[in-house]
């Protein structure tokens, strides 16, 4: 095996790894425990001080202004590792430069100068299983409204119970999104100026360019300019947010290392996409200088120039346009085959990453080793992790992964304005100004399952030219569920409803380019640069080790509750180390088989969960990424958790119009089947997850979609993480009443969300109906509505709009993931 070192180059890579073992094993032995330092700094990254003095030592003429956080603003990544992180500091090309003084002006009234959207925190201390049943006891005493029609669950269904789900209702309506005490006293203080938000990193920059093979070039917009010469294709943001704003109450922007103390109003946010071009003049607003006929546009045209243009930065199978053009014969057969050049090419399937077989293999190697020296479990952490380093530079070479993002729409979807300018954001913040790192599909549904799409070439051209706005047609996919039925036969259900990922599968066997997908919502709207959001999330899960992931990603963090992220991480490590110490639960280590005739593609555990120090994942990318926790069903009341196809070999759910849910289906194998579940399918998978879903299908075993993906990725042990991007509530809910609510556990240690008393059991979903991401809530569509200047409904009454705004200003929002947003035009229906 050494033998694979014999070039000089390896030779001496290998004895630098052998030195930096010996440094390493010494530092890492002085450490305690495993929780990192969450304030120490990136090695590369120079202070705000530092910024400053080198940009007035050197004259770079720019024409964009450029938000810079304040320095007091945290920058950190839970479990830090090497991995480079970007800001809204890192924002200029090699092409820009210095940043001018700002052009336009805002009526933002409520704009003030929060540095930070939390204070300092401080875990609340943990309560007895006694003490907090007294407190529910009594919090459940009110005044419960009578029973109306269509309100679910019936308020007088608990009256004499230990629970109940209704009251939050009664809490406190949260109007600081909308308002605040301090309001009027802000009319008459100076108005604040919007910035340049460019949140990517100097690509060029020296430091860079050693890491990251090939040169960032600018990539032409919309408006026919290059990007850093065009401020009229940028979005803006205020710096601070509005007087009195909330703190979000679920996960944190410092958590996930997202900008925090900015804001967007809706034109600094979708202006560069459209938003006020059938308007004159915006007081507080700068229309952008260059008019354009959006329907003229093309964005698959724009993507596949800016990817040439930046063709040495990724692999080389990544490197050729992405052609839509209507083809016959795409069907598995086809897809064995390489597609020819000039469109997207590649083998049928290519592990997405060759750094972690060989990671496997060497670590293996050295697991076996009796070299006494390895065997130390600090010395064994650090040499395996140095080994993954050198041989992700040796296997890859720091070339770039590809994404793409689906947007799922389908054949009879209604596009509104803003769906237009979400979607031109998605493309020009994710593929144009990154260079190509990401490439944006409309990911269409065919309703007709006849539709001779793939057998007809004028059959594919009509029904894209009916179902897909002329804006969107080179960058639409059409695919139709007869497809899935000939992918997957042995299933014998192939229902988008139940079977959302089928498709997706499909879509990375023939465009094998693409390392990762995002399954992205149509009803999802993101407040702030979508570039910053996904690659933070990237690297917040990139940086997660496995040792106790599954068990962690079970639990919500609530600041309030739980203090800083650090502590929160802590409080979770300690119970469950408790838990699986007195025999309460067994932590997930290693793929968890459902059957021994299951082959598992992901790799086997180097150690023991007892030798591990919290290191084994650690700068491993995701195979999946979930915006919501990924808990355990088997003893909760989902719904769904008996939607399984065929892993009881040949029993399945059966639907028609008369029982199109089957309830009744079960089997008594499910007990003891390894399943996990994360509500709503946004998401982001693996080649390799994908693959292996695509493996399990072909056998003909699948599950109810939001239990697909967590469950092969459990069963083939790969890496699944939950992000805890910021959530906020409608109501202001007791920190402790939350905590016992959404983290309730049925008494039993780190069993979180899993348990009789899951808060996804029908009844206590409903808790769910305020929050900013869930898709049963209805608080994301009014919070949004009023942000665009329209009118909504809720507790304050129908409010909002032109004549609202005149009193108290825009609303200005911070970087914020809003589901579900449907129909989003001011005429409501």
């Amino acid at each position: 095996m050494l033998g694979r070192f014999a070039s000089a180059r390896r030779l001496s890579l290998l004895a630098l790894f052998l030195f930096l073992t010996s440094i390493v094993s010494i530092r890492n032995s002085r450490h305690s425990r495993h929780v990192p330092q969450y304030d120490s700094p990136t090695s590369d990254r120079p202070s705000d001080e530092q910024k400053l003095a080198n940009e007035a030592s050197v004259e770079r003429p720019s024409p964009l202004d450029v938000a810079v956080p304040s320095a007091e603003t945290p920058w950190f990544h839970p479990f830090e590792t090497l991995q480079e992180k970007t800001s809204a500091t890192n924002v200029q090309s090699a092409q820009s430069g210095a940043r001018s003084s700002p052009t336009a002006t805002s009526p933002l009234l409520l704009v003030t100068h929060n540095k930070t959207t939390n204070p300092q925190l401080t875990a609340l201390p943990r309560k007895t299983k006694a003490e907090l049943q007294a407190l529910i006891k009594g919090l459940i005493q009110w005044d419960r409204p009578t029973d109306q029609p269509y309100h679910y669950p019936p308020y007088a269904d608990y009256t004499n119970t230990d629970y109940d789900p209704n009251r939050w209702e009664a809490f406190e309506q949260e109007n600081g999104y909308y308002w605040s005490d301090r309001t009027k006293q802000l009319k008459d203080q100076p108005v604040t100026s919007p910035l340049s938000y460019l949140p990517y990193p100097e690509y060029n920059k020296e430091t860079r360019r050693k890491q990251w093979k090939g040169e960032h070039v600018t990539c032409k917009g919309a408006r026919g300019k290059f990007l850093n010469e065009s401020r009229d294709d940028i979005i803006q943001t205020y710096q601070g947010l509005p007087t009195g704003f909330p703190s979000p109450s679920v996960g944190s922007a410092e958590a996930i290392g997202l900008d925090e103390g900015i804001c967007f109003d809706r034109y600094s946010r979708y202006g560069p996409y459209g938003l006020g071009d059938d308007r004159e003049e915006i007081p507080g607003w700068t229309n952008p200088r260059a008019k354009i006929d959006w329907s003229n546009v093309r964005w698959g045209e724009l993507q596949n120039e800016c990817l040439l243009s930046n063709k040495d930065r990724y692999e080389p199978d990544a490197r050729f346009k992405i052609v839509l053009a209507p083809r016959r014969g795409l069907t598995k057969e086809d897809v064995q085959s390489t597609i020819s050049k000039g469109e997207s090419s590649g083998p049928a399937y290519k592990v997405s990453k060759p750094s972690r077989l060989a990671y496997q293999e060497y670590s293996s190697f050295l697991t076996s080793c009796t070299c006494s020296a390895l065997s130390d479990g600090f010395v064994l952490n650090s040499v395996l992790r140095i080994i993954y380093e050198i041989v992700e530079m040796l296997f890859t070479d720091s070339l770039k992964s590809r994404t793409a993002v689906l947007i799922r729409t389908w054949e009879g979807y209604s596009y509104t304005q803003n769906d237009f300018q979400a979607i031109r954001a998605l493309i020009t913040e994710l593929s144009l100004l990154s260079g190509g790192e990401y490439q944006v599909f409309l990911f269409v549904n065919v309703k007709d399952y006849n539709a001779p799409i793939f057998e007809n070439d004028q059959v594919y051209r009509d029904v894209l030219k009916s179902a897909v706005p002329q804006e969107f047609r080179d960058i639409s996919i059409l695919w139709n569920e007869k497809l899935c039925t000939e992918w997957y036969p042995g299933i014998g259900d192939w229902q988008v409803y139940w079977h959302q990922f089928m498709p997706l599968q499909w879509f990375s066997k023939i465009h094998p380019e693409f390392d990762y997908v995002w399954n992205w919502e149509t009803d999802a709207r993101y407040v702030g640069n979508h570039y910053h959001f996904l690659e933070q999330i990237a690297a917040f899960s990139r940086n997660v080790p496995r040792k106790h992931l599954w068990e962690r990603n079970q639990r919500f963090y609530f600041p309030e509750v739980h203090g800083t992220y650090q502590d929160y991480i802590g409080d979770t490590d300690s119970i469950i180390a408790n838990a699986t110490s007195r025999g309460l639960i067994t932590p997930v280590w290693g793929p968890q088989s459902y059957s021994p005739k299951q082959e598992p593609l992901g790799p086997n555990s180097p150690r023991t969960s007892d030798q591990d120090n919290y290191t084994w994942g650690v700068n491993e990318e995701a195979d999946l990424i979930t915006l919501q926790p990924i808990w355990d069903p088997m003893k909760t009341g989902w719904d769904f958790k008996h939607k399984i196809w065929n892993f009881a070999e040949g029993k399945s759910p059966h639907f028609s119009p008369d029982n199109p849910l089957d309830p009744s289906f079960y089997d008594p194998s499910f007990e003891t089947l390894p399943r996990r579940v994360s509500i709503n399918t946004q998401v982001r998978l693996s080649k390799t997850i994908l693959h292996a879903m695509h493996v399990e299908n072909e056998a003909g075993r699948t599950m109810q979609a939001e239990m697909w993906p967590a469950t092969v990725a459990l069963q083939h042990g790969l890496k699944a993480v939950y992000a805890p991007h910021p959530i906020w509530l409608d109501r202001k809910w007791p920190a402790w009443y939350l905590d016992a609510v959404f983290n309730a556990d049925g008494g039993k240690a780190a069993r979180w969300g899993a348990e009789v008393d899951s808060v996804y059991n029908r009844d206590r979903e409903v808790n769910f109906k305020g929050w900013s991401w869930y898709y049963m809530s209805y608080f994301p569509k009014v919070l949004y509505r009023r942000w665009l200047g329209w009118k909504a409904e809720d507790g304050l009454g129908n409010v909002g709009g032109e004549e609202w705004e005149r009193e108290h200003g825009r609303m200005c929002l911070p970087g914020m993931l809003l589901h579900p947003v449907k129909d989003v035009k001011e005429e409501q229906t």
